[in-house]
């Protein structure tokens, strides 16, 4: 009897040594901190086409509407810099854990300005979430687990329908505190719900130049690739013009757009140019490049879009 209560009360010692322990080495990790974030996020559209979509979040501070925000940038270059990137917005969070957006149409998608994270919440919270305010959705917190990324404790939320009793382990999303959604920093989990086929990925999420998220499930091994490879460009579409294609010597492009960088891929997949351009056409020189087959692509306010060339 003494052998039984003795190890009945050293197993609840242990139980509860354990517990503090874990207690002390979770801390909150906030979302909006000091130095420069950077999500990359792979998103399809209603339309069927695809979007790589690159986020920063720096420490500069933006006035918007009598609040402080931080600068929230869009780009899709390798490398982030402020002044060839676009500042579309801001990102601020209170005290209550809540994270807010400020700014416009998001590049290749639609998020209404407002709430878009709310960290504080328990498991059975409902929050609302509006589709151009006009239509409320209702959205509850099906379970919270807490789990390890880099070494440090972060719980997350994994978000469903409010009601569904049909399949109430639907997700729409899971936030991850000090990351964001795991379809992307700026995924509106209204589209969701549709069947449009709208997808998105947070493929990588890094933390003054160190990755501290990424999703391996597209195949993607970097943070810097667009997600669709040779074989699955979309070639349709007619908002990027190139001509003379065949070329020997250069190479026009225009843009209904405005065009942000153009990339020049050989049949290999290796990029073997790149350039910044912030206007609607750009001529290239392709005379030193040898002949075949090569992708051009073009990043523009509208998305990534890929277009076969001919070197002759």
């Amino acid at each position: 009897m003494k052998t039984h209560v003795y190890k009945l009360v050293l197993g609840l010692f242990l139980t509860l040594f354990a517990f503090n322990l874990n207690a002390q080495d979770y801390q909150y990790i906030p979302l909006v901190k000091p130095g420069i974030q950077i999500w990359t996020d792979d998103y399809a559209d209603c339309g069927g086409y695809y979007h790589f979509r690159r986020f920063a979040l720096t420490d500069e501070d933006t006035l918007i509407e009598s609040e402080t925000y931080k600068k929230l940038y869009f780009f899709t270059d390798n490398f982030f810099e402020p002044s060839t990137a676009e500042c579309i917005g801001g990102l601020r969070e209170n005290e209550q854990k809540q994270v807010f957006y400020k700014g416009g149409i998001v590049v290749g998608g639609i998020l209404n300005p407002g709430l878009i994270y709310d960290f504080s919440l328990s498991v059975g919270d409902t929050f609302t979430h509006y589709f151009y305010f006009l239509f409320p959705q209702i959205f509850e917190i099906k379970s919270i687990d807490t789990i390890s990324y880099a070494g440090a404790m972060r719980k997350r939320f994994n978000i469903g329908l409010y009601g569904d009793t049909i399949l109430p382990y639907y997700s729409v999303g899971k936030f991850i505190e000090g990351i964001g959604n795991t379809q992307g920093l700026m995924y509106d989990i209204y589209y969701n719900l549709t069947l449009c086929g709208y997808w998105g990925f947070n493929r990588c999420y890094e933390h003054n130049g160190e990755l501290l998220y990424h999703d391996y499930s597209q195949g993607v091994e970097d943070c810097i690739t667009p997600l669709l490879g040779l074989n699955q460009i979309k070639l349709e579409d007619n908002s990027i013009t190139l001509y003379p294609n065949p070329a020997s010597k250069e190479v026009n492009i225009s843009s209904e757009s405005i065009i942000n960088s153009i990339e020049v891929f050989n049949s290999l997949g290796q990029k073997v140019y790149q350039t910044n351009v912030k206007q609607k056409e750009k001529t290239i020189d392709v005379n030193s490049l040898s002949k075949g087959v090569y992708i051009i692509g073009v990043s523009t306010d509208k998305g990534y879009v890929r277009k076969k060339l001919v070197k002759d």
